[in-house]
């Protein structure tokens, strides 16, 4: 075995002392999970009916519709795809705040918190907030990010 040299301890110690516990791991791999089907339910009918979402894009009053209504189908399926594998994890959370954000922005925020007695737009914003939590903490060692990070060590 070789010595690791100063500049091999410093770049692998903040990798390995952030790796998650298992317990974590199994957390964030529940999390992906959930969140990752769940983006992929509700990406499958656009997908096979389009103008369901570039119509609801067109009736927010929103510009280029067609291109958002694509961009709504792709996020959903392409993001739910990316955390059920937990690849490029932070990054597609980063992608899934900013989509669910724009999404209650532009969808919810204009009717309100409370419509008609009822929660207005929560499911987009637990969305974001799965967003962060996964772009802060990356997605567990039971992913395919963690899966690659093992093999370059």
């Amino acid at each position: 075995m070789s010595t690791p040299t100063p500049t091999q301890d410093r770049t692998d110690a903040p990798r390995l002392a952030h790796t998650p516990t298992p317990l974590a791991s199994t957390g964030l791999l529940a999390l992906r999970l959930v969140a990752g089907v769940l983006l992929l339910v509700h990406g499958i009918p656009k997908l096979q009916d389009p103008a369901m979402a570039t119509g609801y894009a067109a009736s927010l009053g929103v510009p280029a519709p067609t291109f958002l209504g694509w961009l709504m189908i792709l996020g959903e399926l392409g993001l739910g795809t990316l955390l059920v594998l937990g690849l490029a994890t932070r990054i597609a959370g980063t992608l899934l705040l900013v989509q669910m954000t724009a999404t209650w922005v532009l969808a919810h925020a204009p009717q309100g918190f409370l419509v008609d007695g009822q929660i207005n737009g929560e499911n987009a914003l637990l969305y974001a907030l799965l967003g962060l939590t996964l772009a802060l903490t990356g997605p567990g060692r039971f992913s395919a990010d963690g899966l690659l990070l093992r093999r370059r060590s």
